[in-house]
């Protein structure tokens, strides 16, 4: 079985744009996904500890590499600059990892940087802003929205928290 790994940006209101594609041969590290949870801490007089509250949503990265071969420097430079168009949108961001699916709608292309140019070979790092995570396909664990229990299911999973 071929290794499936890819990373897709739909922005609100537009059609979905390839950020990588290992089948492409192109080259993709994720670097961090995750999130905590928010929460307000309000200290106390005269108390030994503040007061925490879970404020009942998460906030997290979605942080990854992608590097891609052009045929020459200009169209490095033109994708570069297309993908710096994307900048502040919002959107979903799917990665699909063999046959699971990680979609995360709402979320926010925050950063793009290169991280190495060598030769007609550019690596870019994505960073986005994430709420939200569906896992569809594949085997998942994830915390109920509900509960503090975990289910592993091979259907779609969310975490509404997330």
């Amino acid at each position: 079985m071929a290794l499936i790994f890819t990373a897709a940006w739909t922005p609100t209101g537009a059609s979905a744009i390839t950020l990588g594609d290992v089948s492409q041969k192109w080259t993709m590290k994720l670097e961090q996904l995750g999130g905590q949870a928010v929460e307000e801490v309000i200290p106390l007089f005269r108390a030994a500890n503040p007061l925490r509250i879970p404020r009942g949503n998460v906030s997290g990265d979605c942080i990854f590499t992608s590097a891609k071969s052009f045929a020459n420097r200009a169209q490095a430079v033109t994708f570069f600059a297309s993908q710096f168009a994307l900048l502040n949108g919002q959107g979903a961001l799917t990665l699909t990892i063999d046959t699971a699916a990680l979609t995360m709608a709402q979320a926010v292309f925050r950063g793009l940087q290169t991280t190495e140019i060598n030769g007609l070979r550019w690596t870019l790092r994505y960073s986005f802003g994430i709420t939200t995570m569906v896992i569809a396909g594949g085997s998942s664990l994830a915390r109920s929205a509900d509960s503090s229990t975990t289910s592993a299911d091979s259907s779609a999973v969310t975490a509404d928290t997330m």
